[in-house]
């Protein structure tokens, strides 16, 4: 007999479960106050004002006299209910998302597959077609989206593991997909660990990640067939993130080659995002995979053919500096700081010689340069003053890998 069928049959003695609401979620359990486990995934849920989210804190091979006893609790309603499994592994079986949804009488959200957590949400993925599915009293159960909260731009294109002409493989994570080599399983599952455990789901804008360390790179045609497939409002919302190697022409940079090859604007994170979704945090990544140093610039906005790139986002390089326009910052009447993508650039307020120089140089993720403007030979000595006195306010961190060099119209030589 299926389980749907036993499920259907009436129960004959419940274990008395009791619900217990922690923040907005409700958590179902037995009369022994539930398991710290389901208690603290609750605790870490978003809110989701579209559904009444329930935790089900019942074991995930459970008889069909505690799913009795669990629906039974469930206090009367007419609006959806999430239900989410709250005990590892987060899964259910196939039939209890549409029995319960008979049973009370209401639309009810669960995950058909494996629930992953990822930061505050689930992203249900463990095959073709697994995700957070819609169970409708006497109606055919739908595919609704993998991700919890589900982002702006949640899209069938992020939903499944698919080939991508020129053999690159298209996998979803919950922060978007992951564009990489094509090759057996096993090479990823430390990446694939990684970028799923980490790397926040953006609410607006997608995360494509490129290539995987330690396989060969992806080829600039693989990045743009997979490009081609994206429906154009997904693509206006789209970060890079390069995780690996890209096949780059010449010594153009990674973000610059991607948006000749692409002929369209990208914008590109200097590492790899980590942390909460709404503030998230970017470490660099040295060739390894390893994390760096926490670059001042986050992301950074790519034209075709346009050889300067403009930071787009960043971190405030000393707390309570006033800003004077986008990532410059006003250190004293004479010098202000400016984010650049390979570090700070301490120059006059006026601006600077090697411009393009100073505002082009790539990250290196094991060093942040701070850069002072030493054209001017009466006035280097104080820009330099300035640039030590900017490196003794860095957090540790990065003052510990933090090299001071002068900008005197060419890259100049560099000084510890």
């Amino acid at each position: 007999m299926s389980l749907l069928a036993k499920l259907r049959k009436p129960a004959r003695t419940g274990a008395g479960h009791d619900v217990t609401r922690v923040g907005e979620v409700l958590v179902v359990h037995a009369g022994d106050g539930g398991t710290a486990e389901a208690r603290s995934l609750a605790a870490s849920l978003p809110a989701d004002p579209e559904h009444q989210v329930v935790v089900a804190d019942l074991p995930p091979e459970s008889p069909v006299e505690l799913w009795e006893s669990f629906a039974a609790a469930l206090p009367d309603g007419q609006g959806p209910v999430r239900l989410v499994p709250g005990r590892r592994p987060l899964c259910f079986g196939s039939h209890v998302g549409p029995w319960l949804a008979e049973r009370i009488a209401r639309p009810v959200l669960a995950p058909y597959g494996l629930a992953i957590e990822n930061g505050a949400g689930l992203f249900v993925h463990s095959g073709p077609r697994t995700g957070w599915g819609w169970f409708r009293p006497g109606r055919t159960p739908e595919w609704a989206a993998k991700r919890f909260p589900c982002p702006a731009w949640e899209a069938p294109e992020f939903a499944e593991t698919r080939a991508v002409r020129g053999g690159a493989v298209a996998e979803p994570l919950p922060a978007g997909v992951w564009l990489r080599p094509g090759g057996a399983d096993a090479v990823f599952e430390r990446g694939r660990v990684r970028l799923i455990r980490t790397v926040p789901c953006l609410p607006d804008a997608p995360t494509i990640v490129l290539g995987s360390p330690d396989v060969p790179g992806l080829d600039l045609a693989e990045v743009k067939e997979f490009w081609r497939t994206l429906p154009g409002e997904v693509r206006a919302r789209a970060r890079f993130v390069a995780f690996g190697g890209l096949a780059l022409p010449g010594d153009v940079s990674f973000g610059q080659a991607l948006a000749d090859a692409l002929d369209a604007p990208v914008l590109c994170c200097t590492g790899i995002p980590v942390g909460s979704p709404r503030t998230p945090d970017v470490f660099a990544l040295r060739q390894d995979g390893s994390h760096g140093w926490r670059p001042f610039a986050r992301e950074v906005a790519y034209l075709p053919g346009d050889a300067q790139p403009r930071v787009c986002a960043h971190r405030a390089p000393i707390a309570g500096l006033p800003e004077v326009a986008t990532g410059v910052y006003r250190y004293a009447p004479d010098a202000v700081v400016e984010v650049v993508e390979a570090g700070l650039w301490i120059r006059p307020p006026g601006g600077g010689a090697d411009v393009v120089t100073t505002r082009t140089a790539p990250l290196d993720p094991a060093r942040n340069l701070v850069r002072y403007e030493a054209s001017d030979p009466v006035r280097a000595g104080r820009m330099r003053s300035v640039a030590e006195s900017v490196i003794g306010r860095l957090d540790y961190p990065t003052r510990l890998v933090t090299g001071l060099v002068p900008v005197a119209g060419s890259a100049g030589h560099e000084h510890r």
